[in-house]
């Protein structure tokens, strides 16, 4: 011990001196830095099981909805019309596949009115060329009718079919009646091959002048579609046919009152309740 002045006093302690590890800096412990090469391992390891894993997972599979497909059947260029207000939001809106099939030829004009008909509709158009007549055996050879309509079928592969209900043909013509026969006996040659049928079961309501001033339900058993905001479809296929549908006509149809904007339907096979008959 020294003295110092007059106070007696402990020798200052020696300096300490403080050496860091390389690589080390004040406040770094020896277990950080153990612990740093076990995550960057950790981590690595993690990335190439991550890796592996995306590599090897199975890739997904999506479920592949069928086409949707209609055909249309009838007699007459025109005949479309009853059913425009369904094809026009499935065949022009939704863009499904879709046909019309016309059975008989009709004039030049009515052939042009067709063909912009199917058009307008985004539908193709299949057009036969039976007479149009009200004596339906002047079409000739009814086997050989129905076996060509069962083979246009198989060919289109419609998943729905619309046609006239031969019971009333909508409006008695015996072309319309026939059209629908002819579609359901050539559906019996297929089988279970067959595709769902939907009947038309719209009544053309008519006056004295022969003007269609309505539509009605040929039985209380069909289903009712709301044509409302689709209307519009079938009288611009209407006017369409100029030939058939004169302008006075055609703002019949546009007026037409709001609770008889509707299509009715009956799937083919259902016996209806008190259905409409022709004499």
């Amino acid at each position: 011990m020294k003295f110092y002045g007059n106070l007696a006093q402990e020798p200052p302690a020696p300096s300490r001196q403080v050496v860091f590890m390389r690589g080390m800096t004040k406040g770094t412990s020896l277990s950080n830095l153990t612990m740093r090469p076990l995550l960057a391992l950790l981590a690595f390891l993690a990335i190439t099981f991550a890796a592996r894993t995306a590599v090897a997972a199975p890739p997904r599979v999506r479920a592949v909805q069928p086409p949707v497909r209609f055909l249309w059947i009838g007699a007459h260029p025109d005949d479309e019309a009853l059913i425009a207000p369904l094809f026009g939001p499935a065949c022009v809106e939704r863009r499904n596949d879709c046909a019309i099939v016309i059975l008989t030829n009709g004039s030049a004009e009515r052939a042009v009115e067709a063909a912009r008909a199917a058009a307008f509709l985004h539908a193709r158009l299949i057009q036969w060329d039976l007479p149009d007549v009200f004596e339906i055996s002047q079409w000739g050879d009814r086997p050989a009718l129905v076996s060509r309509l069962a083979s246009l079928i198989g060919t289109e592969r419609p998943t729905t079919i619309y046609t006239f209900d031969p019971r009333h043909g909508s409006s008695c013509h015996p072309a319309h009646r026939e059209a629908g026969q002819l579609t359901l006996d050539a559906l019996a040659t297929l089988g279970p091959a067959a595709p769902s049928t939907m009947l038309v079961e719209t009544l053309i309501l008519r006056d004295d002048a022969s003007q269609i001033v309505g539509f009605a339900p040929a039985t209380p058993s069909a289903t009712t579609i709301d044509a409302t905001s689709t209307w519009h479809y079938l009288t611009d296929d209407a006017a369409i046919h100029t030939s058939q549908f004169p302008p006075e006509q055609v703002t019949i149809l546009r007026n037409i009152a709001l609770e008889q904007r509707r299509v009715w339907l009956l799937p083919s096979g259902v016996n209806p309740v008190a259905p409409a008959s022709c004499p």
